[in-house]
């Protein structure tokens, strides 16, 4: 009998042995495949954020942004909810009434480490979705087309060449109008009282002076000149809470290196996609001339379209001017009006800074025309050609009536033109507009737009098979879980 009782004893505590290092096994299995479900949860909850972007931004803009909302010390109380409701949710999901779960995890804590906002770093996350959409929209060869066209632009230059010779020519017009009322003559113009100046007789056969044209167009408003007053937008907007005006909220991601060249571009080309101009109609939005405002950066439609018409002015005078200087028969031409001019006043021997002056009447006779033919649709070239010369010197003021024909289906358009102008303001400038016309049209504040997340989740499970286990003292009432995300917004 003691015999065989000393062998029962030892069996019941070798089985006991081997069930607790079997429930030990098991539990040390089912800690693993914990771990495992904790980190299926992260993804879960991750995607849950992801899925809940800013939905009117997306739909009327391409971009995809998180919105937090709540004070300071409560911005992200909403996305801790949304992701510890889908955790739960997920995890409810699992244990159906007729199964047994072995793996259920709950979330104990969520905090957001670092995030970025739409308008940190000069708005580079703004600006990258704005490449990438254009990126996966916009044809290779288009981009490039674009990209010879803006580097090869010389706007500036032309820009300040248009400026000097007007200054030039106003220099001329004060030089021989200096003693005149505004309603008075200029060379070249009959006088009354000079009856020894008869300018008709002395001048070619033309219908107005050019330098006489000049001044008279001086006094009438820039638009006036490329547009009905009655077509022009009225819309005006206070720009004094706007992302640039104002003092933005900024997260705390490491600072990122600025994007290049090539994104600048792709950045351009999306507003183009996204904000009207005034070649469109933009019903509907606070500004019919958003384009513009991204150059001009002023408070109404007509400021704005005013600051681009005379910079593609500027712009298309020093482009005429330099044709105008090269094409021999048009300079002589000049030359002729100049020493008519001056033999007609005495002074023979100012011929030739009288011609650059008709020279430069005559460039921005034509630039008149190219906007005009622009904003009505047409396009024109860079760097003309005799054929695509539109004005003369003898009805110099027809380039007031001109509009866009079949003729005019040579060179760039008016959206074109817009991208070389956008190319000289700077890009910080053209980000902080573009997100206050967002800002302004969405009903939102950019810097509430959250572009990436890096987050830590905490989650708790209770032992299972460990309570089975006889070896040692030692009791778990629960694991502890960590995990981390990053969340990206983005195409």
């Amino acid at each position: 009998m003691k015999k065989s009782g000393s062998v029962t004893v030892f069996f019941v505590l070798l089985l006991v042995l081997l069930a607790s290092v079997l429930f030990a096994f098991l539990e040390a299995a089912r800690v693993s495949c914990l771990k495992t479900e904790a980190h299926l949860c992260t993804g879960q909850a991750a995607d849950a954020v992801r899925a809940s972007y800013q939905p009117e931004l997306w739909k009327d803009y391409h971009l995809l942004f998180w919105q937090r909302t709540g004070t300071d010390a409560e911005k992200f109380a909403d996305l801790y909810q949304l992701q510890k409701d889908i955790i739960e949710k997920n995890q409810e999901a699992s244990v159906s009434q007729k199964n047994f779960f072995l793996l259920p995890v709950h979330g104990s804590a969520i905090t957001v480490e670092q995030y970025q906002l739409a308008t940190d770093d000069g708005g580079l996350a703004f600006r990258e979705q704005a490449a990438d959409w254009v990126k996966k929209t916009i044809a290779g060869d288009s981009i490039d087309l674009i990209w010879k066209v803006v580097t090869n632009a010389e706007t500036e230059q032309l820009e300040q060449s248009g400026s000097r010779q007007e200054q030039e020519m106003e220099h001329i017009l004060e030089q021989y109008g200096s003693g005149e009322e505004p309603g008075g003559t200029l060379p070249g113009e009959q006088n009354p009282s000079e009856t020894e100046i008869t300018s008709k007789p002395e001048l070619p056969d033309i219908q107005e002076n050019p330098l006489t044209w000049m001044k008279k167009i001086q006094k009438k408003g820039i638009l006036a000149l490329v547009m009905e007053e009655d077509k022009i937008s009225a819309k005006e907007t206070d720009w004094s809470e706007a992302a640039g005006n104002r003092q933005l909220q900024t997260g705390n991601w490491p600072e990122q290196a600025s994007s290049g060249a090539v994104e600048r571009m792709l950045f351009h080309l999306y507003c183009q996609g996204h904000f009207s101009n005034v070649t469109q109609n933009a019903d509907g939005k606070n500004l019919n001339y958003e384009m513009e405002y991204l150059i001009g950066g002023k408070a109404s439609d007509a400021a704005n379209l005013k600051v681009v018409v005379r910079r593609l002015l500027l712009l298309r005078e020093g482009a005429n001017l330099t044709y105008l200087e090269t094409d021999a028969q048009r300079s002589q031409e000049a030359l002729t009006l100049a020493l008519s001019i001056t033999s007609a006043l005495g002074n023979p021997e100012l011929a030739e800074p009288v011609k650059h002056a008709i020279l430069a009447a005559w460039a921005y006779a034509e630039s008149v025309s190219d906007v005009r033919i622009l904003l009505d649709g047409g396009h024109v070239s860079m760097v003309k050609t005799a054929v695509q010369w539109r004005t003369s010197l003898e009805h110099i003021g027809d380039c007031l009536t001109v509009s866009a024909d079949d003729t005019s289906g040579e060179g760039l358009g008016y959206e074109s033109y817009l991208q070389i102008l956008l190319w000289t303001v700077s890009e910080e400038k053209i980000t902080m507009r573009a997100m206050d016309m967002i800002e302004k049209n969405v009903g939102i504040h950019m810097d509430d737009m959250v572009s990436r997340l890096s987050c830590s989740y905490e989650y708790e499970a209770a032992p299972l098979f460990w309570d089975f286990v006889q070896i040692g003292n030692g009791r778990l009432t629960s694991y502890h879980f960590r995990d981390q995300a990053q969340i990206l917004f983005g195409l």
